[in-house]
């Protein structure tokens, strides 16, 4: 009888333990997906009128390359997402994207990595003439420039995450600001146009300073050191995440959330998180594409703009992703 009763107990406390649990998963579930309901979900855009915006249809049609056939069952191990800054200042219903950067995420190597795409790029945008890459994110939206950089770099793009430049200052904001290191230049040229007192070396940069820093481009290299810039202050917003605790992670993620636009599904966004959870990244690499010597400047109807090698920047690519 004595060990009837035991097991009858240890049946009870098992059957609360597990109802406990039940419960505990599903309050998770539901706080998880009020927080995945905060973002905001990408619409597709109504096609651009070639007639009225003056652009000329290409000889290109729809995307000529098929991601399924370039890539082997292996390479399903690397997650692709385009981040995308758009800017809105211009009030103009399609404006271009400002800034274009692939974060890969690579479960073969335990690797995060970031390439930005340089916007002055000369690709083919299918449907239209060839034109600058940020174009094509103003004539259909995330779609289109997914398919773009598939046809011209043959890299798969799993999904899309948009903020604009409001969003972005509000983002760095509720972080805290993130810590950069700034040179004498650029010390001395964020001072001049922000009136705030910059000193050559880690400053910690609010929203609206962070926003003036990623788009200088009359400091160093033109548009090359920009891109840097803007994976920089990504890079300080992951080590900034990454060493804040569950609260305070919890915190930020539900003011974040509503700020960005995705074409990811809830349980993508959950798989992708979990996955850079379980990798325990401490350092992100970071690349540009054009490579340097894979591309010639030139001026095309009127534009300045630079020919990329596709050749070369496709393999250069591609081996750094890790393909």
């Amino acid at each position: 009888m004595e060990k009837l009763k035991k097991i009858m107990l240890n049946k009870k406390i098992m059957s609360v333990s597990v109802s406990i649990l039940i419960i505990i998963l599903i309050i998770s579930s539901m706080y998880v997906n009020s927080l995945l309901n905060k973002i905001n979900r990408h619409e597709k855009p109504p096609a651009v009128n070639s007639e009225d915006n003056g652009i000329i249809a290409s000889r290109h049609g729809e995307p000529r390359v098929d991601i399924d056939d370039i890539f082997t069952e292996d390479d399903k191990e690397i997650i692709n997402i385009l981040l995308i800054g758009k800017d809105i200042s211009s009030e103009e219903e399609n404006s271009r994207s400002d800034s274009m950067i692939i974060a890969t995420v690579n479960k073969k190597s335990n690797s995060i990595k970031l390439t930005s795409l340089m916007r002055d790029m000369y690709v083919e945008i299918p449907g239209y003439i060839d034109n600058r890459i940020n174009a094509a994110y103003a004539f259909g939206g995330m779609d289109l420039l997914t398919a773009t950089v598939a046809q011209n770099f043959h890299v798969g793009i799993d999904g899309c995450v948009e903020v604009d430049f409001s969003g972005f200052e509000k983002i760095i904001d509720k972080i805290g600001g993130v810590d950069i290191d700034l040179n004498v230049d650029e010390a001395y040229y964020l001072s001049s146009i922000s009136g705030v007192n910059f000193k050559t070396g880690t400053n910690n940069l609010t929203g609206e300073t962070a926003l003036k820093h990623v788009r200088i481009r009359y400091v160093g290299h033109d548009d090359y050191e920009r891109t840097e810039r803007q994976r920089k202050v990504l890079v300080a917003v992951f080590n900034k995440l990454k060493n804040s605790n569950i609260k305070t992670l919890l915190d930020i993620t539900d003011d974040i959330l509503p700020l960005v636009t995705t074409n990811l599904s809830s349980t993508q966004i959950l798989g992708l998180t979990s996955n850079i959870i379980l990798m325990g990244v401490s350092d992100i690499e970071t690349y540009r594409i054009p490579a340097d010597g894979a591309f010639t400047p030139d001026t095309i109807r009127d534009m300045s703009v630079l020919v990329p090698d596709l050749p070369k920047n496709r393999e250069l690519l591609k081996e750094y992703i890790g393909y």
